[in-house]
């Protein structure tokens, strides 16, 4: 593409040396990546600063630079451009470079602490039954269809990579994107450039604090997502600060609001709940209609899932005979709400909890279906909030009946210093509580401690593959792990 056409999408304050009449084979924010043909664009970063290597560009063939901070030198041969914000620019930049992928499909944005990954499946499970082909961006992976691509490690994308995607989405046949948004992403602007037509609030609870600092900071963040949508913003009314958003929204944007709960008063609500371990039926109320469905995975913060997945649903013309047959037919999703298929006189469930919202949501909905007692085993990630790990404490030991404390992902942390904060705010609650630094040797003795009829808990992995140690990244598997556990039980009995 003309760097001149790239140059249409930005605000520039400056450009030094004439722009080069040159196609623009590729667009780099790393230097080890430059091509002959380039556009670099430098980007102050947490560990970094990109301008600290421009000079590494131009040596691998870069003929133009965007950049913001002043430079000590410019050389003669090379266009620079400079621009407030480079990494703003960077979603710009992307956005036309891949020929504007999302204006040609229907993309969902959803952002919240908890509810994400399970609402970007449940629309992509709705939208399928209709015929459509869809692409998934989020946590546990991006898809093109059932096509699985590597999502590098991020929930969002830098804002170059998730451009890249949505064009082979598009190129790949789908015509409907559902996307995870997490705060960071917006804070750090990888979803500018990408046309939204519906934005979903799920709720707001602490997380993330490390990097946000003030719950004030940790919104904003989230709220940025809903001055960029085009249909509607959908927002859960029963959350405090979906209560704030819908404030915000009603003086700033034109943009209709829909909420939903499980309270009335909302646009969409659910009533007569009937929760069981293969899923929650229960009466969906409308503005215009009530309809009964039953959702196939348990747990009542699922039914906040499914309502907001049935609004955008609705909005987009989908039958609701589609709509009821796409929930009672909706394949669980991985590490949430799941329920262990194994040959144990207790059950065993799997979840991503990892907040203290999360976790005391699973153990309700856990206290609800099931009828034995809860034995939790779960930890705290190091390096992140620190703030949470005596909250989650107080969590666990309110609802479980027994807590065995372990470690997830301890990464530069001493683990047993995370698990004392943890087990602190547990004690504040109960004396039942146990400590087992080893993940899998805290499983095997949350196991033993079930007996007929009880559930064992296991909160914080879900889906992940890997425990992250100070010095070493382990392959991790919380099924295995989960079924190993049962097997020695068994093994041990059987003697």
């Amino acid at each position: 593409m003309k760097l001149e056409l790239l140059l249409n999408e930005l605000k520039i304050i400056e450009v030094r040396n004439s722009l080069p009449d040159c196609e623009i084979e590729k667009i780099c924010y790393n230097s080890r990546e430059v091509v002959p043909g380039s556009l670099f664009v430098a980007i102050p970063g947490y560990v970094t600063d990109g301008h600290r290597y421009i000079g590494n560009a131009i040596d691998g063939g870069a003929v133009a630079v965007v950049y913001q901070n002043d430079l000590p030198e410019y050389q003669p041969e090379v266009c620079y451009i400079k621009v407030a914000d480079s990494r703003y620019a960077l979603g710009s930049l992307g956005s036309c470079f891949y020929g504007k992928p999302s204006q040609s499909m229907l993309v969902t944005g959803i952002t919240g602490t908890n509810g994400k990954t399970s609402l970007t499946y449940m629309l992509k499970h709705i939208f399928e039954s209709e015929g459509k082909k869809c692409g998934l961006i989020g946590t546990i992976h991006n898809l093109i269809g059932d096509q699985v691509v590597d999502n590098r490690g991020r929930t969002t994308p830098e804002s170059l990579e998730v451009q890249e995607i949505i064009k082979e989405m598009k190129d790949g046949g789908c015509s409907h994107l559902f996307m995870e948004v997490s705060s960071h992403g917006l804070a750090l602007d990888r979803v500018n450039g990408v046309d939204f037509d519906y934005g979903i609030f799920t709720n707001l609870t602490q997380d993330h604090l490390d990097y946000h600092k003030t719950f004030e900071n940790y919104f904003e963040a989230k709220a940025k997502l809903f001055f960029k949508q085009n249909k509607a913003s959908i927002v859960n009314g029963d959350d405090p600060w979906g209560q704030k958003l819908c404030e915000l929204l009603a003086q700033k944007s034109a943009t209709p609001v829909i909420t939903y709960g499980l309270k009335p008063g909302n646009d969409y609500y659910a009533k007569d709940l009937v929760l069981g371990t293969t899923g929650t039926a229960f009466t969906l109320v409308t503005p215009v209609a009530q309809e009964k469905l039953f959702l196939n995975i348990p747990g009542e913060f699922m039914v906040y899932n499914a309502l907001a997945a049935i609004i955008v649903a609705v909005e987009e013309a989908v039958p609701m005979s589609v709509i009821r047959e796409a929930l009672a037919t909706m394949p669980g999703v991985s590490g949430r709400m799941e329920i262990l298929d194994v040959e144990a006189p207790f059950d065993v469930v799997i979840d991503y909890a990892h907040s203290p919202d999360s976790l005391e949501k699973l153990l309700q909905s856990v206290r609800k279906i099931f009828p034995g007692r809860i034995v939790l085993v779960f930890g705290c990630n190091g390096d992140r909030d620190k703030e949470k790990r005596p909250i989650m404490g107080r969590i666990a030991g309110a609802y479980a009946d027994m807590v065995v404390v372990t470690s997830d992902n301890p990464a530069s942390e001493n683990p047993m210093d995370i698990i004392n904060a943890v087990v602190a705010g547990v004690r504040e609650k109960t004396d039942q509580v146990a400590t087992v630094e080893v993940r899998q040797e805290g499983i095997y003795y949350g196991a033993t401690l079930c007996g007929p009829g009880d559930v064992l808990v296991l909160a914080g992995k879900g889906h992940e593959k890997q425990e992250i140690m100070k010095d070493e990244t382990l392959y991790y598997n919380e099924w295995d792990t989960a079924r190993e556990a049962v097997a020695r039980l068994k093994g041990k009995s059987d003697k």
